[in-house]
């Protein structure tokens, strides 16, 4: 990234460059974070997408069942994409559908014990992995604490713009 900045100032001298280096920093690690987090979750046979969802509902729903349009604002998803998420997962018995009956049109959902046994054993495997990634590269929990402020503060500039 450093030879990057450099060629960049290099070829345009006038252009402010200051965000290149924690962008591309912050771009190329979400790519080795991502790769990691899939790696874990392939032992429990999920994607990404899957444990997004299934997260949302442990975290949301406990075991109880959640209105789709709720998974749905939760995820910020379109209802063709949570559609094909939900039916994947149903079609592998991790979450079932019903009637909400409360609303003839409204659909809830269900983690199946299939659904809760992996994604209880799968939240801890992948917390723990990224711990240790984010752990072993910065050591002090001071130091931990001012790079997720400074990362909280880039992301709120972002969703506040």
């Amino acid at each position: 990234m450093d030879k990057v900045v450099e060629d960049v100032a290099e070829l345009y001298p006038g252009t402010d460059a200051g965000g290149l280096p924690i962008v591309g920093r912050v771009l190329r690690l979400a790519q080795l974070l991502q790769a990691r987090r899939e790696e874990q979750l392939a032992f429990y046979g999920l994607t990404a997408a899957d444990f997004d969802v299934l997260a949302t509902l442990r975290r949301t729903g406990g075991t109880g069942p959640v209105n789709v349009r709720d998974l749905q604002r939760a995820m910020m998803l379109s209802s063709s994409g949570i559609t094909k998420r939900l039916d994947r997962l149903e079609r592998a018995h991790l979450l079932g559908r019903q009637s909400d009956p409360t609303d003839r049109r409204g659909v809830l959902i269900r983690l199946t014990e299939a659904g809760i046994e992996v994604i209880d054993a799968a939240i801890p495997a992948v917390s723990e992995a990224e711990s240790e990634i984010v752990c072993g590269a910065v050591t002090s929990d001071r130091e931990r604490s001012r790079v997720e402020a400074a990362l909280r503060e880039l992301i709120l500039a972002q969703d506040n713009a």
